[in-house]
């Protein structure tokens, strides 16, 4: 899959905005900041790699978005408010960590009422070679386990884009988004 179609997809996904709060797990190089931020108000780009992040700074100033900050953060523990974000971005991210159910709650957890949560990441595939290579601990998300781990984390209206390789041994994209109610249903107890 050529990635100026899988970003291509992800703004199909995420729509015009404008976005008050924008949150980027795992930023990286600050891809996905520069993609979404200039429809964003503000935006916080959190990876654990000082390394990314210096890339990332420099590639949102180059970019001239002001209102981006970026830091040092924990995917699992992001330290954010609790329903904080507009849109929280999570690209190419959760088949490098060791408990993606986890990481899916924490960027749940911030996703403002009438807030969208999109995933992108890797359908299942058989590619061993990028465990150890690219040190993947997971070889792609199946549908209904994203699914279920979206609405396990009090997310609904949950969609799926998929984005055939270009190639005859790519790899498979998947887009999920979802959705916080409006008002958060309370729990019986």
């Amino acid at each position: 899959m050529a990635e100026a179609d899988v970003e291509a997809a992800i703004l199909t996904a995420a729509g015009s905005g404008p976005f008050r709060r924008l949150v980027d797990l795992g930023s990286g190089t600050g891809r996905m900041l520069t993609l979404l931020g200039p429809h964003a108000q503000t935006a916080v780009g959190l990876d654990l790699s000082k390394q990314m992040l210096n890339l990332a700074r420099a590639r949102v100033s180059e970019a001239g978005l002001e209102g981006c900050e970026l830091r040092h953060g924990d995917i699992f523990s992001t330290r954010l408010p609790s329903e904080s974000a507009d849109l929280v971005v999570v690209h190419q991210v959760l088949h490098y960590v060791s408990d993606p159910a986890s990481a899916v709650r924490e960027a749940a957890r911030l996703v403002a009422p009438s807030g969208k949560l999109i995933i992108a990441d890797f359908a299942p595939h058989s590619l061993e070679f990028l465990r150890e290579q690219h040190q993947h601990r997971r070889l792609g998300f199946a549908e209904p386990e994203m699914a279920r781990w979206l609405e396990e984390a009090g997310l609904g209206q949950v969609g799926v884009t998929t984005l055939p390789p270009a190639r005859e041994k790519g790899l498979t994209v998947k887009i999920w988004t979802a959705v916080r109610g409006r008002e958060r249903q309370s729990r019986a107890a």
